[in-house]
């Protein structure tokens, strides 16, 4: 097997993790969200954290990114512009349509999180 068949079966698979979280009842703020950009955000998760949201500073948040730059990070990593380890493997997969939708999703949440009801994350 490939890698970039590997990583197509990876990705996929993280998909199908998430996918009851893509059709739980969308709140106010995921009411603009199209399924298709929370499904293919959430391939994001496990190192980006919950809807970009990270902890910690070892890997960029994405919430709030701006849709340009994310969009150009993706085209970077995926012509090697910019060194990855696993980000130019995944951006190669991707559609200019799939980065677009997600560049949207992760722009349309605020920089920094929402502090839950009892001041906790």
């Amino acid at each position: 097997m490939t890698n970039r068949a590997t990583l197509r079966i990876l990705v996929a698979a993280l998909g199908m993790l998430c996918l009851p979280n893509a059709f739980a009842a969308p709140n106010e703020s995921q009411d603009a969200r199209p399924t298709a950009a929370i499904m293919l955000a959430q391939t994001c998760a496990g190192c980006h954290g919950t809807e970009g949201y990270t902890r910690g500073d070892a890997l960029m948040p994405l919430a709030g990114l701006p849709r340009a730059q994310f969009i150009r990070a993706m085209e970077k990593f995926a012509d090697g512009t910019r060194e990855s380890t696993v980000m130019g493997s995944i951006s190669r997969n991707l559609s200019a349509k799939e980065i677009e939708l997600m560049a949207n999703y992760f722009a349309s949440f605020p920089e920094n999180p929402p502090i839950a009801k009892g001041g906790k994350l």
